[in-house]
């Protein structure tokens, strides 16, 4: 297991301390969605991209993953287009960067779509976004998130893309919120499963439909027993923290959560 940690989780940092925060809690690897505090795109300078990448190695620490805003649900043959476009060009930083994966999102559906109905159009961007990836001898990851949370959607969509640049980003939150199993997600990911979000959560006392983020260990998320089911399969990849403390600014600090978060997880690996 390598142990990473997403930038959101310091969105007032520079590129500098973030790093220097990976070395200080002990983190292997830094998971990029933010520079400077802003997100990463096409448009990153090339300045701010020189130092996305030596920053970390200039100080021992990889770069886990390049996580980028494209969404493969789209409603139009334009919008999907676009889609790949965008792709193709934050495959290009990926590269630039030196790092083997590169995040991409399903997206929400589109008015009156089915996840069984946009199969098809959005199989064929994934696709396409897997050719691009595979000349570029990178992996697109495609994280269970918003309408994909399923671990069962996300699989079917890879199944209909047959593109073996193209692998599933595990975030348990989201598979355990919709009622999955996390055992289940694990076995219906199978060799697909290339990298892993953890976070932990539980519901509002407020509101039992709506869930609030917390500390590892804090929440209702049966986080050991993910472990388990990923080290019953045998996976030995990434574990990145995503502590979103860019759209959450309301949870804990970062210097509270990556201190907390680095020992917690490679004690609760270790006891799985």
């Amino acid at each position: 297991m390598q142990l990473a940690y997403s930038s959101l989780a310091c969105p007032q940092w520079t590129i500098e301390e973030a790093v220097a925060a990976a070395v200080r809690y002990g983190y292997d690897a830094i998971e990029w969605r933010l520079a400077d505090g802003e997100i990463i795109t096409p448009e990153t300078p090339a300045e701010v991209r020189h130092r996305l990448r030596a920053v970390p190695a200039d100080h021992g620490i990889s770069i886990a993953c390049l996580d980028t805003s494209c969404r493969v649900v789209q409603a139009s043959a334009q919008e999907r287009a676009d889609v790949i476009e965008a792709a193709q060009r934050m495959a290009d930083i990926a590269v630039e960067l030196g790092t083997p994966y590169m995040r991409v999102f399903g997206g929400a559906l589109p008015p009156a779509e089915t996840n069984a109905s946009i199969l098809a159009p959005t199989a064929e961007v994934v696709a396409r976004i897997g050719a691009c990836c595979a000349e570029r001898n990178i992996t697109a990851v495609l994280e269970t998130h918003d309408s994909w949370s399923r671990s069962d959607d996300v699989r079917a969509l890879l199944d209909a893309a047959a593109s073996p640049a193209v692998k599933m980003l595990w975030d348990f939150h989201h598979t355990y919120r919709s009622g999955e199993a996390l055992a289940q997600s694990v076995a219906r990911a199978g060799q697909t499963l290339a990298f892993v979000h953890v976070k932990d959560g539980r519901p509002r006392s407020d509101d039992a439909s709506a869930w609030e983020l917390c500390l590892l260990g804090e929440g209702t998320i049966p986080l050991h027993e993910a472990f388990s089911a990923l080290k019953l399969a045998g996976y030995d990849g990434y574990i990145s923290l995503e502590w979103e403390k860019k759209w959450h600014p309301e949870i804990a600090e970062p210097e509270i959560a990556l201190p907390q978060g680095a020992p917690w997880l490679r004690r609760a690996w270790e006891e799985a």
